[in-house]
């Protein structure tokens, strides 16, 4: 392969007035070797997956291949090859590869198959979005206009629909925005944080309880699903129900009927289904942690919110909407103080590991200092990575966002302090650790660490 390292544009954007598009570099994929032999497909999707279920978008049958197997991602300057912990491996030669950047054709071997990567010149049109807000959310990327131009057809239906992202990206603004243009607003918009509630108490939770059905339930309870009844249920952090919490919400997501805890008969449940993770449920399914059955009927449509640090042109955006809605609070009647260009040069340049919730949270201290008199300077720098965890405010929050809090600067802090105690070798990071080298690199991923 020659000069493998030469980058290539994967996408480009057309501001045309009238039909704002995206254009996406196709790829084909050709399964050279293997019982497979033959098989290939030309995809423009975002996200690529490879393995043997039948929801990938290229699914094979060999047996030494996993599940989910490689994804392959536009990225800035080439399709982004990664594996998603698979038993066998993606090798590249004689190198196994976790993830690599590819701009020309190359071969892969995974298991017993072999597979030929190859960017076309060809290009897919995606839509993107006019305005650079949709109801609360903002966007000037394109990620995010185009994830808006699909928003109005999402919403027009009842599909179940899984909602990707890490903590803090606005999953949870995101349905409530698809419950806000659907057929079902006018309906109660249910929240369940399968993340907060213990397991023994989910099955209550979700489909209610009947008086005397187990020790403590003193009268009746209505679960969320009823609740939900002619709305939306958003089952937020879907990824940490437990293995004997899921047959039984894949049961009530394909019957529609639900069964009380102690009740004799089941009840229908009139609900659109939303649900959202900050975990792959693709790495889950490989471990065998989240079913494949379940992850079928949650994701019938996918959405992926990308971190901040993805899209730093929405950072200036988001950032004077923050303060004009803080200033408001703090300053009535008076127009907000403008960031000034080298404030906003080092807003963009920082990770944001907490991503918009983090965003939001610097900014409201920004108004609120700029109220008392100082003045907004480039010194008002968000807190670095390494910083250690504080409880400074957190219990000015509501739980799930403070408890989000904590875990973002703990992990962010513990694994840095861990790189640097080890050099920045990762192995032996997780050996000290005691976890598994594959997790702690999803943290380094997840927070932009610098090893």
């Amino acid at each position: 392969m020659d000069n493998p390292t030469q980058a290539i544009t994967t996408t480009r954007v057309v501001e045309d007035l009238k039909h704002p598009k995206l254009l996406r570099r196709k790829i084909r994929l050709e399964v050279i070797a293997g019982p497979d032999a033959g098989k290939q497909v030309t995809v423009s999707g975002e996200e690529v997956n490879v393995g043997t279920l039948p929801t990938n978008d290229l699914a094979l049958s060999d047996s030494s291949v996993s599940r989910y197997h490689l994804r392959i991602a536009a990225g800035a300057v080439g399709f982004v090859v990664s594996d998603l912990d698979s038993t066998n491996g993606t090798f590249f030669g004689a190198l196994r590869i976790r993830e690599a950047t590819l701009a020309q054709p190359v071969e892969l071997r995974l298991g017993d198959s072999v597979l030929r990567v190859s960017p076309l010149d060809d290009e897919a049109e995606i839509p993107l979005f006019a305005s650079e807000r949709y109801g609360g959310m903002f966007g000037r990327s394109a990620q995010m206009r185009a994830l808006f131009a699909q928003l109005p057809s999402i919403s027009a239906t009842d599909s179940t629909v899984l909602i990707e992202g890490e903590t803090g990206t606005g999953k949870e603004l995101l349905a409530e925005e698809i419950h806000r243009t659907s057929r079902r607003a006018e309906g109660p918009f249910i929240v369940v944080d399968c993340g907060a509630i213990p397991e023994h108490l989910m099955e209550s939770e979700l489909f209610g309880h009947v008086r005397g059905s187990f020790t403590g339930a003193s009268s009746d309870r209505t679960g969320a699903f009823e609740l939900a009844h002619g709305g939306t249920l958003f089952l937020d952090e879907v990824g940490e129900l437990s293995s004997a919490s899921q047959p039984k919400l894949l049961r009530a997501l394909e019957s529609r009927q639900v069964k009380p805890v102690g009740a004799g008969r089941y009840r229908p449940a009139d609900v659109r289904i939303i649900a959202a993770t900050n975990r792959d449920l693709r790495l889950a399914v490989n471990e065998g942690t989240f079913r494949p059955d379940l992850f079928y009927r949650l994701s019938v449509v996918r959405l992926h919110l990308p971190p901040l640090r993805e899209r730093p042109e929405d950072i200036e955006l988001m950032a004077q909407s923050f303060m004009a809605d803080f200033w408001e609070r703090v300053g009535p009647g008076t127009p907000p103080p403008p960031l000034s260009r080298e404030t906003v040069q080092r807003l963009v340049a920082h990770r944001w590991p907490g991503n918009i919730r983090e965003l939001r949270n610097f900014i409201e201290r920004v108004a609120v200092i700029a109220k008392s008199g100082s003045a907004l300077s480039p010194e008002l720098d968000p807190p670095p990575a390494s910083a250690a965890p504080s409880t400074a405010g957190i219990v000015d929050l509501p739980y799930k966002d403070a408890k989000m809090r904590w875990i973002d600067q703990f992990e962010v802090a513990y694994v840095s302090e861990l790189l640097s105690r080890n050099k920045g070798n990762v192995a032996a990071a997780a050996r000290q650790a005691g976890v598994d080298r594959t997790y702690l690199f999803r943290l380094i991923r997840k927070y932009g660490i610098q090893r």
